[in-house]
């Protein structure tokens, strides 16, 4: 037999050699990158197929078969209208499964603290100031309130409304603006909020009443836009 790659007499000349070769180095050589190129499709094509080659599956949907072609393994539908259906029904589970999970959780006093310690690391509850002494509550404020700091923005911090005693986050003087910082999006998460969400209500009706210039800002991105524009 041939060496594959100089044509002398292919050897086994180690333990671990296939006897294609004659040497080393020959079959180190012959793994080019043209030969690796080819080598590679031969590879493929043996694992894989052509790519267009029929693969037999059953829709996890309504469990009839179907036929996709290999590049298309990894669908698990026979249809969008099934994949829409299963989706709809396992997120409505998941939901469910959701609300049970933390509704075990809160039964526990010492899991509850747990929970409530996770929400303070996660920004809630932090309380500080900044480097120019300026008080905050959350990460969500100390981020906001240093960026006004950095631009020379003149604001005040936990300015009380008028003639009112609930307070605001930020009020930008030059712009008569008062923001509310609402890192938790109270209307999406108004069911486990309670009374404080009760509150946020009867704030906003406050605003509305006094017709103040309110903007409500959800994250960080969104108040450097605001700002900006």
């Amino acid at each position: 037999m041939k060496c594959k790659n100089c044509e002398n007499d292919a050897i086994k000349y180690s333990k671990y050699s296939n006897g294609n070769f004659c040497s080393k180095s020959c079959a180190c050589s012959y793994s080019t990158k043209e030969k690796r190129l080819d080598i590679n499709k031969k590879v493929s094509l043996k694992l894989f197929g052509t790519g267009n080659d029929d693969i037999k599956k059953i829709c996890k949907q309504c469990k009839n078969n179907f036929i996709v072609k290999f590049k298309n393994r990894k669908r698990d539908f026979c249809s969008n209208k099934c994949s829409s259906i299963y989706r709809e029904e396992n997120n409505i589970e998941y939901k469910i499964k959701k609300i049970l999970s933390l509704k075990k959780i809160y039964e526990d006093p010492e899991k509850r603290k747990r929970m409530r310690d996770i929400g303070k690391l996660g920004g809630f509850g932090k309380k500080g100031y900044t480097k120019n002494g300026t008080y905050y509550q959350s990460t969500f404020e100390k981020k906001c309130f240093e960026f006004l700091e950095e631009n020379n923005v003149i604001f005040i911090p936990h300015k009380c409304l008028p003639n009112s005693s609930k307070i605001t986050d930020i009020y930008i003087t030059d712009k008569n603006m008062w923001i509310e910082l609402d890192g938790i999006n109270r209307e999406k998460n108004k069911n486990w909020l309670g009374k404080d969400y009760n509150y946020w209500i009867e704030k906003l009706e406050e605003y509305k009443n006094k017709k103040l210039n309110l903007k409500i800002i959800y994250n960080y991105n969104e108040f450097v836009l605001f700002l900006q524009e």
